[in-house]
């Protein structure tokens, strides 16, 4: 696998990683059941992973930054990049593993009442918490994803190719080439040679 390949790899890790991050916070990752005496109904109030655990979401938009990040650095500016994006998918896992668990009694009678569906649940019975851990999961593999990409980012994306004069604009090549030319007469010049001089005669 060459240095483009793995760039690209990166990237698409990146991509994937904070994008299924934002999806997956955005489902039930718990429904809580609240009762309520007879005749009302009981409470249920899904609760999302943004509102379980809310660094999910801004964890995720992290990752999908950090890749115009590596495009726009290189070098060691680059091994920074990566190792900010491995620091915030062990974040991103912490949140996932930290979703997996029920809420207690206490927070689970908590997100009902936030949620407007508070009113007359029976204070002798606690709420019954119903975990979907497929979406706190799915977002532990897309923690994983990031976390790969950062190591990689931090160990290798030193020598991958960056935004640098291959895509400048001809204009400012053609700036380059003459400031260079410029600094080498004068070097000429520094020397004692005459580049003029070599210029007539040549002709």
């Amino acid at each position: 696998m060459n240095d483009r390949t793995r760039f690209a790899a990166a990237l698409g890790l990146v991509v994937l990683g904070g994008a299924g991050a934002l999806l997956t916070s955005g489902r039930a990752w718990q429904t809580v059941t609240a009762p309520r005496p007879r005749p009302f109904a009981d409470a249920v109030v899904d609760v999302s992973g943004r509102t379980l655990e809310p660094a999910v979401a801004a964890l995720g938009v992290v990752a999908l930054a950090g890749v115009v990040a590596v495009l726009a650095t290189r070098g060691i500016a680059r091994r920074v990049v990566g190792a900010l994006l491995a620091a915030a998918a062990l974040g991103l896992a912490w949140t996932a593993i930290a979703g997996l668990p029920s809420v207690s009694a206490s927070r689970a009678r908590s997100l009902v009442s936030d949620a407007g569906s508070g009113a007359g649940l029976d204070p002798t019975r606690p709420p019954l918490v119903a975990v979907h851990a497929a979406w706190p999961i799915l977002t532990l593999i897309c923690a994983l994803a990031v976390l790969i990409a950062g190591v990689a980012v931090a160990l290798w994306g030193h020598r991958w190719v960056a935004l640098s004069g291959r895509y400048e604009a001809p204009a400012t090549r053609e700036a380059t080439d003459e400031h260079r030319a410029q600094a080498s007469l004068w070097s000429d010049l520094d020397r004692g040679h005459d580049p003029t001089g070599e210029a007539r005669t040549q002709t």
